[in-house]
């Protein structure tokens, strides 16, 4: 008589991402030909067939936490596992995608997964979840609960990586971008000159203790400053804080009125900030007044609110404009 064939494996995988969105981290993985960028357990992935993420596509993958089942070579020395894969169906809009193995040397037979990324909360913007499930012939020498545990660590470690980089990437692109203006009873020329004279700004903000020349040359890129306030802090004993920081010329152009600066060091926790500050010319020639326009970008400054840079920079550039006109 002829036996039963044994009924299926079927498991089922789940994670939560907090820190990231369904939307950022689909992509990652319907990048179906670099899964070794985020599955640290797979030394090797790249296509072989057809075109990245569209159905049809075979990727190899070497390298795996899968033994190889080859034991041609004998004792120890077991060739790295391998299998090559195809992507059969991918689905944006509820974004999940489906991949059988065609061949490997892992022992897998008639394979099947599917990995589907869950948003969470009305709009999304709870983070997400992924789930990978899938559907094998029973494994000669593995069991069940083996295989379904390999593949929560595999999970577990792979939403790190997609969580760390999406988290990253946000912080990469949040910038802070701001600009504040304000007109000048003075030809443009003599506030250009007063713009110009970068080591000396101290001059016409009086929140600025001392400002001096660090390195480089007047008036060219490259040209760095060093700018520093003093604060008393409440205390037993009051006690006087220097916040400071470094400024390094990027751009300087005379004719067109206009310069930019970034912050390279500093003691108040600006970790990149880039402004530019220009004179216009008010009715033509400028001669009779002039505006100034200080725009920045920069990334958010821990314990600031985006309002209090800004506030602080139209601020600044306040004071400027009044010294100026009483200079």
């Amino acid at each position: 008589m002829e036996q039963n064939p044994q009924p299926k494996w079927e498991g089922k995988v789940s994670r939560r991402l907090a820190k990231a969105t369904a939307d950022q981290i689909w992509p990652l993985l319907n990048d179906f030909f670099n899964l070794h960028k985020w599955f640290p357990s797979l030394a090797t992935c790249y296509g072989i067939h057809g075109t990245n993420g569209e159905p049809g596509c075979v990727r190899y993958c070497g390298g795996s936490s899968i033994p190889s089942t080859d034991s041609s070579t004998g004792g120890n020395n077991r060739p790295v596992s391998w299998s090559t894969e195809r992507l059969t169906a991918v689905d944006h809009v509820e974004r999940s995608l489906s991949y059988e193995i065609v061949d490997s040397n892992i022992g897998f037979r008639s394979y099947v997964s599917t990995v589907k990324v869950v948003p969470r909360g009305d709009d999304g913007q709870d983070g997400c979840v992924i789930e990978w499930s899938f559907n094998v012939d029973p494994v000669a020498g593995m069991v069940l609960n083996e295989l379904v545990r390999k593949y929560e660590v595999g999970l577990q470690q792979m939403a790190k990586r997609m969580e760390e980089n999406a988290v990253k990437e946000e912080e990469t692109q949040l910038k802070w971008e701001g600009k504040a203006t304000a007109e000048v009873k003075v030809p443009a020329e003599k506030v250009w000159s007063f713009l110009e004279d970068f080591c000396n700004i101290h001059k016409w903000i009086p929140t600025v203790d001392t400002c001096y020349q660090v390195e480089g040359e007047l008036g060219q890129p490259g040209l760095v400053r060093y700018c520093a306030s003093s604060s008393t802090v409440a205390s037993d004993q009051e006690e006087m804080k220097i916040s400071w920081a470094k400024e390094k010329v990027l751009m300087i152009n005379p004719i067109e009125r206009c310069l930019s600066y970034e912050i390279m060091e500093n003691n108040v926790g600006f970790k990149s900030y880039v402004a530019t500050v220009e004179v216009l010319p008010i009715n033509g020639d400028g001669r009779d007044g002039c505006k100034i326009e200080w725009s920045f970008v920069s990334d958010p400054i821990e314990g600031w609110r985006f309002e209090d840079l800004n506030s602080f920079i139209s601020k600044c550039l306040r004071f400027m404009s009044q010294n100026m006109e009483q200079a």
